[in-house]
């Protein structure tokens, strides 16, 4: 509160004291000359007593002042008071609040290094157990990393790295299943460790009916180059990556309804038995340069949107694509196919090329490799001998235009 000026200035006793005595003065230096010139009449008596009390009042009127300016001085002195213990007060709380605020970010960093160090020992704990020569051992450090991963998504994609980082590591699968049958074979339960590394990967990377599971694990890329898998079981998953360059798939293989969201990458792999991709999506490029399929192949269905690339892949049984659709260039070159291959109703949307491809198979045995099967006029495409694109009516789909052709067979005499 701003002051006045000259408030806070009361009337001294000094002051008044004067100021009474020069009022008495002048009344009774008013009052004698009266009295000595009309004498004691009645009129003279009157106007003296209304001097003198007229001194009075001027008298009552400065003591009225200083009760009336102590009052204020005593108000003033009261605000000053309660705005100086209003800022005690906020002061106070501020500090207050400045020394809770420290103690919950004191806290919350307690909580945070304790949690942290609690990860980093479940981590550390899990990892050495895996470098266990016990397969019970490495089986209770697989499932610790799962457990720490799900309840951590900050630390899953530590865990999916660690997890195929074991699969990378070297294994050698008995030629003779016996061999590794008995439970007392390292063997054999170094195979159940990993099928149940591969267990894991494939529950927790697939999104399942409920989209809102948190049993889901997004956004996660694989790299399992080189790695030995067993009956690797990985349909209707979902991944951003995969990579399983030179990667050896022992057993049936399945990749039915898995979504590739990135590159997916299968180079010089290997699959001894049977391998599914049927209503598979790769949404970029899939590679499978120099492939083996040593068992039957299935393709059914599976969606191309862009380049696929068989460059000198190995198809030693029979290989079914019907129905993929091929959105982007599709490279056969340098393929070889051993037994039956078809393409029934499937569509290639780009350039196809079958240059230097080898057909063990008899072209007459191969009448039925293109049946139903739909493609876009390219200049640059090149199709197996024995076939010939033809213009087509219609199309794959309503509304898909009418620049398509299909593959006829051509009778050699």
């Amino acid at each position: 509160m701003t002051s006045q000026p000259g408030a806070g200035k009361v009337l001294s006793n000094r002051v008044i004291a004067w100021t009474s005595v020069v009022l008495i003065l002048v009344a009774a230096g008013l009052s004698w000359p009266l009295l000595a010139v009309y004498g004691l009449g009645l009129e003279a008596i009157r106007t003296v007593g209304t001097i003198v009390l007229g001194a009075g009042g001027a008298i009552g009127l400065l003591l009225a002042a200083r009760r009336q300016q102590t009052a204020e001085q005593d108000l003033v002195e009261k605000r000053r008071d309660l705005e100086h213990k209003e800022r005690v007060q906020r002061h106070a709380e501020a500090v207050a609040a400045d020394t809770l605020a420290h103690q919950q970010h004191l806290s919350a960093q307690t909580e945070t290094d304790a949690a942290e160090r609690r990860i980093t020992e479940l981590y550390a704990k899990a990892v050495e157990q895996l470098g266990s020569d016990k397969a019970p051992v490495r089986l209770g450090g697989l499932y610790a990393l799962e457990r720490l991963a799900q309840n951590t998504p900050s630390q899953r994609y530590t865990v999916v790295n660690v997890l195929c980082a074991y699969l990378r590591m070297p294994f050698e699968v008995a030629a003779d299943p016996e061999q590794d049958s008995p439970a007392s074979s390292g063997i054999a339960q170094e195979r159940q460790v990993r099928i149940a590394a591969q267990r894991i990967l494939a529950q927790h990377l697939r999104p399942g009916a409920q989209p809102d599971t948190d049993r889901f694990w997004p956004d996660v890329d694989l790299d399992l180059t080189g790695a030995t898998l067993i009956d690797f079981r990985f349909q209707r998953c979902r991944v951003r990556s995969a990579r399983f360059t030179e990667a050896t798939f022992t057993g049936d293989t399945d990749f039915g309804g898995t979504t590739f969201l990135d590159h997916a990458e299968f180079d010089h792999a290997t699959f001894s038995s049977s391998a599914r991709f049927s209503n598979a999506t790769f949404v970029k490029d899939a590679r499978f340069r120099d492939v083996s399929f040593q068992g039957p192949v299935r393709f059914r269905g599976t969606n191309f949107h862009g380049d696929a690339r068989f460059t000198g892949t190995e198809f030693l049984d029979d290989a079914w694509l019907g129905g993929a659709i091929f959105h982007g260039d599709v490279w056969f070159t340098r393929a070889t196919f051993e037994q039956d291959i078809r393409f029934p109703e499937a569509v290639f949307l780009r350039d196809v090329r079958f240059r230097e491809a080898t057909f063990k198979r008899a072209p007459q045995q191969r009448q039925k490799m293109f049946k139903g099967t739909w493609a876009r006029t390219a200049a640059r495409s090149s199709w197996p001998d024995g076939w010939v694109p033809s213009k087509a009516e219609g199309g794959p789909w309503p509304d898909s235009g009418d620049d398509w052709q299909s593959l006829i067979p051509v009778t050699r005499r």
